[in-house]
């Protein structure tokens, strides 16, 4: 995903915290955060997921 593409995953952070059942899953919503937020703040970057 490109820097607009992390930036709207980033406003729906919030909304999956609320639904999160555990500490695992809020960890794992934390580094995710945390690699939008520096896709969102590096123009021209792109943010790659590898599996499925």
């Amino acid at each position: 995903m490109n820097e607009q593409e992390a930036a709207a995953a980033l406003r729906e952070i919030h909304g999956l915290r609320q639904r999160c059942g555990d500490g695992r899953q809020l960890a794992a919503l934390d580094d995710l955060s945390t690699m939008l937020e520096e896709c969102v703040a590096t123009p021209g970057s792109y943010l790659w997921f590898a599996g499925d």
